[in-house]
């Protein structure tokens, strides 16, 4: 083998020994995002479960009232507790509370108020309408953000509309 043959050769190797190793090097990345994916995956995945035994709570007719509480304070129901019985809150005023699982701030609203239901007024139920699937009411409201309160009448329609970051902007946002 003369010198140019042993040249292009080592060349060649050189080259695929850079190939392979920038190969190898691409491919550990990429396995190592997809196993961060996976962890983030997993954690929503455990942060949408536990939403999810949150709302199960409320399986039991779709209300989040406190029996013992219930002549002293208002109710916190879901959409679905409300729109199946809606004449059952006739008397009170009623707040839709535009919650999305992933708001941070809709969560801590939504933990504040189940911690202690007995913070909401007499007279008031807070109607918990997912803000994802609710798009109609969305519309019919024009709320753009999450953790939004709409106050209706007995007709639906709106006497007051604000955003909140804790219960007690909540309620002092409800007009009398």
């Amino acid at each position: 083998m003369n010198k140019k043959s042993t040249i292009i050769v080592a060349i060649i190797l050189g080259v695929l020994l850079l190939g392979g190793g920038a190969l190898a090097y691409t491919n550990n990345q990429n396995e190592k995002k997809d196993a961060d994916k996976m962890a983030m995956e997993k954690k929503a995945m455990a942060k949408e479960d536990s939403m999810k035994k949150d709302d199960a709570m409320v399986k039991d007719g779709d209300t989040m009232e406190k029996d013992d509480a219930m002549s002293k304070s208002g109710s916190y129901v879901t959409l679905a507790g409300y729109s199946a019985n809606p004449t059952k809150y006739a008397d009170s005023k009623k707040v839709y509370f535009f919650h999305a699982s992933s708001c941070p701030i809709c969560q801590g609203i939504d933990k504040e108020i189940n911690a202690d239901m007995s913070k909401i007024p007499a007279g008031i139920t807070l109607i918990k309408t997912d803000f994802d699937n609710s798009t109609e009411l969305r519309q019919k409201y024009g709320v753009t953000t999450q953790y939004t309160f709409v106050q209706v009448d007995n007709n639906g329609s709106e006497t007051a509309q604000w955003s909140a970051t804790s219960l007690d902007k909540v309620i002092a946002g409800i007009k009398p």
